[in-house]
C-alpha cells in the first residue's frame, strides 16, 4: 500500500494550478512562499506576547502548546502576510465561488513543545452544520511554518483526499501523512479535511506554525476580529485589510451598521448622518445575492 503524499508546488506556481490541487487532494504544500528574513519578523513582533502564554490544559488544545492569538492588532508583518496576494488569489478561486466576499475568521501561533501528543483529529468543518460529502468550500485554512516542520517536532498529520468522505468515516493510522516543510512554507487545506497537530518527540525544540483561516462573508468568523480590532484600532489598517477581517458588507445587506458600510465609520461616520443606501450585489439592481454565487 503506496504511503499518502501532500503535494508540495513551488512559490512561483499560479492560484489556478494550486486551486486545481485542492480541489483534487484538500491539501497542498507552497514551498518556500516567505524569506526566513520575513518569518523572523513575525516571531519578533510578538516574542512579548508568545512568552507570556501559558500552556495548554486540555485533550483538545494540548498541554505542551502554546497558542498565541489576537495577531492581528500585534503584528505588523502578520497584517502584511494576511493579505499574501497568492493566498487571496487562491481563496478568490476556492473560497469566492460560494460567496460575495470571504473574511479573515481567526489567526493565531501555534506552537507546539517537545513533549506534545498528537492532536486529536478533526475537520475545521466541526463548526458549521454542513453535511459531507459537499462541493462548497466555506472555509479554508493556511498554516505557515516559521520554523522548520518536520516528523520529530510536530509537523501537522493530514489526509489527502478526505475533504470527499462523508461525516460518518474515520480515518484510519496509515491514512495519515506528515506536512513536513521547509520555514517559509505553507500548508493549505480546506475545511472537510481531515487534520490535527503531531506528536513533538524531541526534547528541546518548539515548532511555531502561523495560523489563519479564511471563511465566506455569510459565516460568522471564529475569532471575533471586532473585539481584536475595534474602530480606533481599525482604521489605521489599509482598506483591503479591514474589509479582510470583516468591516464591509456582505451584499446583500448583511453585516451593515446604520445602513452603511462598516467601512463609512472607520472614517469617521456618524450615525444618522447621511441617508440609507440600496447595498445591492454587485451588478443587481434589486435586493438579492449576486447571481455569480453558486447555490447548493
Amino acid at each position: 500500500m503506496s504511503k499518502p503524499r501532500i503535494e508540495h508546488v513551488k512559490a512561483t506556481a499560479s492560484a489556478q494550478e494550486i486551486s486545481l490541487i485542492l480541489e483534487r487532494d484538500g491539501c497542498v504544500v507552497i514551498d518556500r512562499l516567505l524569506s526566513e528574513a520575513f518569518c523572523d519578523r513575525i516571531l519578533d513582533d510578538l516574542h512579548p506576547w508568545m512568552n507570556k502564554v501559558p500552556e495548554g490544559d486540555g485533550e483538545w488544545l494540548g498541554f505542551k502548546t502554546r497558542r498565541t492569538h489576537g495577531l492581528v492588532a500585534k503584528s505588523p508583518a502578520v497584517r502584511e502576510n494576511l493579505c499574501h496576494p497568492l493566498i487571496l488569489d487562491i481563496l478568490d478561486r476556492v473560497i469566492g465561488p460560494w460567496c460575495d466576499s470571504f473574511q479573515l475568521s481567526s489567526s493565531s501561533i501555534t506552537s507546539i513543545g517537545p513533549g506534545e501528543s498528537n492532536q486529536e483529529v478533526h475537520r475545521d468543518a466541526l463548526m458549521f452544520p454542513f453535511s459531507h460529502p459537499t462541493e462548497r468550500v466555506a472555509y479554508c485554512t493556511t498554516f505557515w511554518a516559521l520554523s522548520e516542520f518536520t516528523e520529530d517536532n510536530g509537523a501537522t498529520r493530514v489526509v489527502p483526499g478526505s475533504h470527499r468522505w462523508d461525516d460518518d468515516r474515520v480515518a484510519q493510522e496509515h491514512e495519515f501523512t506528515r506536512a513536513v516543510m521547509d520555514r517559509g512554507s505553507v500548508l493549505i487545506f480546506t475545511y472537510a479535511v481531515h487534520h490535527g497537530g503531531g506528536a513533538n518527540v524531541t526534547t528541546d525544540e518548539w515548532r511555531h506554525a502561523l495560523f489563519a483561516s479564511y471563511v465566506v462573508g455569510w459565516l460568522r468568523q471564529e475569532e471575533n476580529q471586532y473585539l481584536v480590532s475595534p474602530p480606533e484600532v481599525a482604521r489605521h489598517y489599509p482598506e483591503q485589510l479591514q474589509r479582510l477581517i470583516g468591516y464591509q458588507v456582505h451584499r446583500p445587506f448583511l453585516g451593515w451598521y446604520d445602513l452603511q458600510e462598516p467601512l463609512k465609520l472607520l472614517e469617521g461616520y456618524e450615525e444618522t448622518t447621511a441617508p440609507n443606501v440600496d447595498l445591492y450585489a454587485e451588478g443587481e439592481d434589486h435586493g438579492v445575492l449576486s447571481k455569480n454565487v453558486r447555490r447548493l
